[in-house]
């Protein structure tokens, strides 16, 4: 239960908080796993590798790296991508951030994500409910809605799945 415990902790770097310098791949991949790999890595030690986010390039998910160097922007979306990716599909992750991006700017609609995703997290492990935004047209909504469902995704898998699964390894192995 220590694991669960840190999770009530869970946070996002900010806008602010990400470096305004664009930065290399090897960068951004130790930058992830500094946030995120306490939360995230699922007993494979990586949140993301290097391929992932060649193929995300690859397919448009990204903006490509200019002069092998990404952005801001860019990190923000590898952020968003690294926390919903366990629940939803890529495609359905870039139809999340561009619906974000397209009702504010950048930096509010990042940290708007950060904001919603560590309270659903904290509320999920509180065995609390998160309020909903009043507005049911509001996007934000939507992000309510989206961040919810990897709280009770990540709650569900460090409660009792990877406990569960891990004695039924030891259980086969024995």
């Amino acid at each position: 239960m220590e694991e669960t415990r840190g999770l009530e902790e869970f946070r996002l770097p900010r806008w602010r908080e990400l470096p305004s310098m664009p930065l290399y791949l090897e960068q951004v991949l130790a930058l992830l796993e500094e946030w995120l790999g306490p939360y995230l890595s699922h007993g494979t030690g990586k949140v993301m590798t290097r391929t992932m986010i060649n193929n995300y390039v690859k397919q448009r998910f990204i903006s490509p790296p200019s002069g092998r160097r990404y952005d801001r922007m860019t990190v923000a979306s590898l952020f968003a991508i690294a926390v919903l990716k366990p629940v939803y599909t890529m495609e359905e992750i870039g139809y999340l951030i561009r619906l974000s991006v397209g009702h504010s700017d950048t930096e509010a609609a990042y940290d708007g994500f950060c904001d919603c995703a560590e309270k659903a997290v904290r509320c999920a492990f509180q065995g609390t409910v998160m309020p909903k935004e009043s507005d049911p047209g509001d996007p934000r909504q939507l992000l309510w809605n989206a961040c919810n469902a990897f709280a009770c995704q990540l709650y569900v898998r460090r409660t009792y799945l990877e406990d569960a699964l891990a004695t039924g390894k030891e259980k086969a192995d024995g």
